[in-house]
């Protein structure tokens, strides 16, 4: 699986479009360090090319948001007239991400999070979406945005973090990202708010965390409904160890 905080200068131009990107989320037939504590048996978000398939007026998509997604979304959209986006995804290409996110806001799409929405899903689809529909054993992840503290990116190979960070198209991923949110009227911090505190690491070992609706309302985020009642799905996400973070204000 693809590390999104590991980022090598032999392929940058393809990383940096990925630097919040896809992660080692646990899955059920796979192995993991003991660490990483959320189960996912739904192995369809690991889809690389993303199925994607219209059915009615509700699109479905699984797997990784790749760096042909958008082109394959629009593809599949052709004419028809789409009221939801079914998701299931553990996230992927950031550029590809924001694309989709934009197109789901301006038409007005519903969002549903079907199994899981985790990374670049949760960080831009999920907050585009009119209506946020959640199912009860639904994963909301996020783990770090692209305007979240830079320390949390690792960098390999001859490049230093400081002339990383000072890369065009990376100043133009976090400009985007800045103006995504702005649009949207919701914090950026909802990405990385645990990032910010010193015990991070000691408090989210597996670096995925998630949010009541109450906080995720502070944070902007509005129109959320469940299958069941938020209580539910709080009681389910803790059953399968989902760590919740909390709401904060850099300002």
């Amino acid at each position: 699986m693809i590390n999104p905080f590991l980022l090598q200068k032999k392929n940058l131009k393809k990383v940096i479009k990925i630097f919040i990107s896809v992660s080692s989320i646990f899955i059920s037939s796979g192995v993991l360090p003991a660490s990483q504590k959320i189960d996912i048996q739904d192995e369809r978000v690991l889809n690389n090319p993303p199925e994607i398939v219209k059915k009615g007026d509700v699109l479905y998509f699984d797997g990784q948001i790749t760096n042909e997604a958008y082109v394959l979304f629009l593809k599949e959209i052709g004419n028809s007239r789409i009221k939801t986006v079914s998701v299931n995804s553990i996230g992927g290409d950031v550029e590809n991400a924001l694309s989709i996110a934009s197109y789901i806001k301006k038409n007005n799409m519903d969002i549903e999070v079907r199994s899981v929405c985790a990374s670049a899903c949760a960080n831009y689809l999920f907050v585009a979406g009119n209506r946020k529909l959640i199912n009860n054993d639904s994963y909301i992840l996020w783990h770090g945005g692209a305007n979240g503290p830079e320390q949390e990116v690792e960098i390999s190979g001859d490049i230093t973090r400081a002339e990383f960070f000072r890369l065009e198209s990376v100043q133009q991923i976090k400009k985007k990202e800045a103006l995504f949110y702005k649009e949207a009227g919701v914090r950026n911090e909802i990405c990385y708010c645990p990032q910010l505190k010193n015990n991070y690491h000691d408090t989210f070992p597996e670096k995925w965390f998630s949010y009541s609706p109450e906080d995720m309302n502070r944070f902007g985020i509005k129109n959320i409904s469940f299958a069941t009642t938020p209580s539910q799905w709080l009681m389910s996400m803790r059953k399968k160890h989902v760590i919740f973070a909390h709401y904060c204000n850099q300002e």
